[in-house]
């Protein structure tokens, strides 16, 4: 009788191991799950920022060559304004050299 009472024992050890385990078996399947659904969720938020990262460079990048072409073009401007001095001074010059030597003659 004690071999049966022995067995009857283990027998309920077993199943209660068996109920643990499913358990723990459905716990872990759960933490998969929903580690999965959160690997996914950070991915999606990731190629979003990544998108929203290349829109802000690509605006600053724009900004930066409106920027550029505006210091370009007052340069180009103020070297014609430059040219423009220089020439009417030479001329200046020139006229006042003419005069003198013209006086002088």
């Amino acid at each position: 009788m004690t071999s049966d009472a022995q067995i009857e024992k283990t027998e309920k050890e077993l199943a209660k191991m068996r109920t643990t385990m499913t358990e723990s078996l459905q716990l872990l399947e759960q933490r998969e799950l929903n580690a999965n659904i959160e690997y996914e969720q950070l991915t999606i938020r990731a190629a979003a920022l990544r998108d929203e990262l290349h829109t802000e460079i690509e605006r600053m990048l724009d900004d930066i060559i409106k920027f550029k072409n505006h210091i370009q073009d007052s340069l180009e401007g103020y070297e014609l304004f430059l040219e423009d001095e220089v020439e009417k001074a030479v001329e200046e010059r020139q006229a006042a050299e003419e005069k003198l030597h013209e006086e002088g003659l």
